[in-house]
């Protein structure tokens, strides 16, 4: 499996590189002012620690000034370093895989959990520095499970756990789904008394209710009327975008056949210690898809949820149910059609995301080459397009790059 890992992940920097985005574009914009109140000292007053887009991205933002600044705005930077953070997702998540058995099923199933670990999936969030906090995210989610299955769990390892949580939700708002995971684990330390798990999951709902007041505050919760059914439909749709993107009329269908699957398989799967952070990482998924049908459903309506760069997130879900499919011994039938069929989606999914990825990329470069070449005479359409429709504020943008001499003002890669 190492062989097959490894060959996985020099292909995704591969493609990385290949296809990143060239320039700061869309959201990668607003790191500017953080950067110049970083370097007036103002860093503190300015949008570091406030919300961006509905998500808090302080941890984040602490790594990206630092590439960027070291870097001279190579974005290739960013998204090596995203690389790296998945590798380091890709090491912990390693520690779960079912190592026994030597018989082709059992390799399979192997092959099917590295492959969902370092899926291609990911390329979306790759190739576009600014995703950096995707990573973090997943990273720091993957460091905190891990602590919250030591083979004892004390105070110590919940307060490393807790550290790690605060990184994943201060790099992307559905970090916040490692908050109920982490009560999962520890609920299921039966080995415990309740009041020691009580004490053990007080913190976590302490906070849970910080960051609930937070996104209160900045109206971002309970704001709107409740749509069930459009939240229902979002999820669904990112549950399955994770594995049938391509099939977006099928995605949703295959969402719910994955959940009464999750729902059939929990109970033997609570018998099942090596079936735990499986079961943590589904439901991390499944949080996920819930946090951002709650965020964007009222906004952007159900189909928003297909957006490409979600599969890093959705495919969390599909690799828990795959671990924990092979981690119990009940319903063998189920298991020899459901699992297969989970990888055989995910491999014609995995085949979509790259071709969208080389547009991606392709679109980019072109971008930055028209915007190079024609500087300061630059299409308004064009303007509109890399900056959420309004023009002035992307020539005021662009403008800063080129004053500092950044891509795409410059021969260099970005």
């Amino acid at each position: 499996m190492k062989a097959l890992a490894t060959v996985l992940a020099i292909a995704l920097l591969a493609a990385t590189l290949a296809w990143h985005v060239p320039m700061m574009l869309w959201d990668h914009f607003d790191l500017l002012p953080l950067l110049d109140a970083w370097q007036r000292g103002e860093l503190l007053d300015s949008g570091f620690a406030q919300l961006h887009g509905g998500h808090l991205h302080t941890s984040a933002y602490a790594l990206l000034l630092g590439t960027t600044l070291l870097s001279g705005g190579a974005t290739w930077v960013d998204c090596v370093a995203s690389w790296l953070l998945l590798l380091a997702y890709a090491a912990l998540v390693a520690r779960w895989w079912p190592r026994d058995g030597t018989d082709r099923r059992a390799i399979a199933v192997q092959a099917g959990i590295v492959f969902l670990t370092l899926y291609p999936g990911h390329l979306a969030n790759l190739q576009w520095g600014w995703q950096v906090a995707v990573f973090l995210c997943l990273a720091a989610t993957a460091l905190a499970l891990r602590a919250l299955l030591a083979t004892t769990l004390d105070w110590r390892h919940n307060a490393f756990a807790l550290l790690a949580a605060a990184v994943a939700c201060t790099s992307f708002a559905t970090g916040m789904a490692v908050l109920p995971a982490a009560l999962l684990l520890i609920a299921l330390r039966d080995e415990l008394p309740p009041p020691h798990r009580a004490l053990l999951a007080a913190p976590w709902l302490l906070l849970a209710l910080v960051l609930a007041a937070m996104y209160l505050r900045n109206g971002l919760l309970g704001a709107h009327a409740f749509d069930a059914a459009g939240v229902a439909l979002h999820a669904l749709n990112f549950l399955g975008s994770g594995i049938a993107r391509f099939a977006t009329d099928l995605a949703p269908w295959i969402a719910a056949a994955g959940l009464l699957l999750a729902l059939a398989w929990i109970k033997p799967a609570l018998a099942h210690r090596a079936a735990r952070p499986w079961l943590a990482l589904l439901a991390f998924g499944a949080g996920c898809a819930l946090l951002t049908a709650l965020g964007r459903v009222q906004a952007w309506g159900p189909d928003q949820a297909f957006a490409t760069r979600y599969a890093s997130f959705s495919s969390t879900f599909w690799l828990g149910l795959v671990g924990i499919g092979a981690s119990i011994d009940a319903a063998a039938r189920v298991r020899a059609i459901a699992l297969p069929a989970v990888l055989l989606l995910a491999g014609a999914n995995a085949i979509h995301h790259i071709k969208q990825a080389y547009v991606t990329g392709a679109r980019t470069r072109a971008v930055a080459e028209e915007i190079r070449t024609s500087w300061p005479q630059v299409d308004e359409d064009l303007l509109r397009e890399i900056y959420f429709d309004d023009a002035e504020a992307a020539r005021r943008h662009l403008d800063a790059l080129r004053t500092r001499g950044w891509a795409p003002f410059h021969a260099g890669p970005g």
